[in-house]
């Protein structure tokens, strides 16, 4: 893996350990009120600031699985990964096997 697949893989890496932690701080509030959590989108682009919203039953779902990661349409990295469902404004890909889904597996915040 070249050293730019590298840093755009930990940046996904660290937009889902931020994910992880504001999950936790709206998972009650989100399941109480029947809310959808506020989250960074997890793409590898370093400048993207971009937020979508999900429901706490689908993150749950999705972090089930340390090779898929939420991003916004058009966000996606057809190089490495597969869209394996939507949610309206945001997809969820799957990264394929290789290096890339071996950093993200490794870098799970879940396991």
């Amino acid at each position: 893996m070249g050293e730019s697949r590298r840093r755009k893989a930990a940046n996904e890496a660290v937009f889902r350990e931020v994910n992880e932690r504001i999950e936790g701080l709206q998972r009650d509030f989100a399941a109480t009120h029947d809310q959808q959590l506020l989250l960074v989108c997890e793409c590898d682009r370093i400048e993207c600031t971009e937020r979508l919203s999900v429901s706490p039953e689908i993150y749950e779902r999705v972090r089930g699985n340390a090779a898929c990661f939420f991003v916004l349409l058009g966000h996606e990295d057809p190089s490495v990964e597969d869209v394996v469902d939507t949610g309206g404004d945001y997809l969820i890909v799957r990264k394929r096997p290789g290096e890339a889904r071996d950093l993200a597996v490794e870098t799970d915040p879940r396991s």
